[in-house]
């Protein structure tokens, strides 16, 4: 085992073995700075050893750029430039020393190598760029095609005569795009297409494919049924959950008839009674005049009539939708308003105003509204539709009226 690898005892020297320190021993400047030190630039080196003949040092990174032999050419002579032609001549040196150490068959075969590992065209640019060089460097022979390396000879007029015209090796035709001319798209067709017909003649058929017999009929008053019955025959029906897909009935048909708000029926229960936005009443044939533009209608218990019954108000008044309450609150509001001024009767007597009352106790309007404007969170409007129709719910007097007495 190596004895260098082993780990010796640690040992103090002595204090008084080593002279202390002086304070002379640091010699500072006068004026309190480090004195700076000088500093000799490579280049400066590698010029002074290529003027003593001695090797230059080894090259190290530097700031300043190197001149390039390109931008050296044909320029003011600077050190630079005498860098460049001392490294040329040390290559040229150590080349010739070489080459006088080679035999020819190894100067053969290392020729060979160069011209088949290199690119011929690499090679031409080479040897073109060596004519620029100086007169007294050494080429290496070259065999490659006498055109790209001799300039071409010069023909006199005389010899041109004298020689027969000699016929020009063909070359291979290349074929010329064809020129495109400018489209004039406004200029009418040379020929119709064979296809065009008069427009008053209608094609015997399309290809767009469409189904010869439609398999369900929208309008059909059992499109439900039916189409349980075709898509659907093994999951439950409950007619309920697709009323609203229902066509409307048509009029006069049996099931218009067994509509709650048909207008030729005797009596109309005062559940039924349908208002507007206002608070209005609307009778069963006005209801059924207005046009669906009014926003009016909706999938209810008589989806083909206009206007909301109380119930389906107080629905709405309960919904998850803050603009589904604020028009429910302002829509109670303004019914409760009219029924306490006396539109459809001005005491406890009046089947209709008790009726209406009945159903606004029925769906708890009073405590929806109570409950909505009480809420400190939430959506303000709703809150202020809420409070507005309690404000005309007292405004109207209809609490007076039902009082005790």
């Amino acid at each position: 085992m190596d004895s260098s690898l082993l780990v010796n005892d640690l040992v103090e020297n002595e204090v008084g073995s080593h002279n202390p320190l002086q304070d002379d021993d640091f010699k500072s400047p006068a004026t309190g700075f480090p004195a700076p030190k000088k500093r000799v630039s490579a280049f400066k080196q590698r010029k002074a050893a290529a003027a003593a003949g001695a090797p230059a040092p080894a090259n190290k990174p530097a700031s300043t750029s190197r001149s390039t032999p390109q931008g050296n050419r044909g320029g003011p002579s600077t050190a630079g430039d005498d860098f460049y032609a001392t490294e040329k001549r040390r290559i040229d040196r150590e080349n010739r020393e070489l080459l006088q150490g080679m035999a020819p068959a190894e100067i053969e075969a290392a020729r060979r190598e160069l011209m088949n590992g290199l690119d011929a065209s690499l090679i031409e640019r080479l040897f073109k760029r060596s004519n620029i060089d100086e007169q007294d460097t050494t080429k290496l022979p070259f065999d490659g095609p006498s055109e790209s390396r001799l300039p071409p000879p010069t023909v006199t007029v005389e010899d041109v005569s004298e020689q027969a015209p000699a016929a020009a090796p063909k070359q291979p035709a290349t074929p010329k795009a064809p020129s495109r001319q400018p489209v004039d798209e406004d200029r009418a067709p040379d020929k119709p297409p064979e296809n065009l017909f008069p427009i008053s003649d209608a094609p015997k058929s399309t290809h767009f494919p469409a189904p010869s017999d439609p398999d369900l009929d929208p309008s059909d008053p059992d499109f439900l049924e039916s189409l349980h019955t075709k898509y659907f025959p093994n999951l439950p029906a409950d007619p309920s959950k697709l009323a609203w897909m229902a066509p409307l009935p048509t009029e006069g048909s049996h099931a218009d008839k067994e509509s709650p708000y048909f207008p030729d029926q005797a009596t109309v229960s005062t559940s039924a009674l349908r208002f507007d936005f206002t608070g209005r009443l609307l009778p069963p044939r006005l209801s059924r005049s207005i046009p669906v533009s009014k926003g009016l209608h909706h999938h209810g218990q008589a989806p083909e009539a206009a206007g909301y019954t109380v119930e389906e108000l107080s629905i709405l008044a309960r919904s998850a939708v803050p603009a589904q309450r604020c028009m429910a609150f302002q829509t109670l509001g303004r019914i409760l308003y009219r029924l306490g001024n006396g539109e459809w009767g001005t005491t406890i007597d009046d089947a209709m105003a008790m009726g209406i009352w009945h159903s606004v106790k029925e769906g708890r309007v009073l405590d929806s509204l109570a409950e909505a404007a009480a809420q400190e969170h939430g959506h303000r409007s709703s809150q202020a539709f809420a409070l507005e129709a309690l404000w005309l719910f007292e405004k109207g007097g209809w609490k007076e009226k039902i009082r005790p007495r």
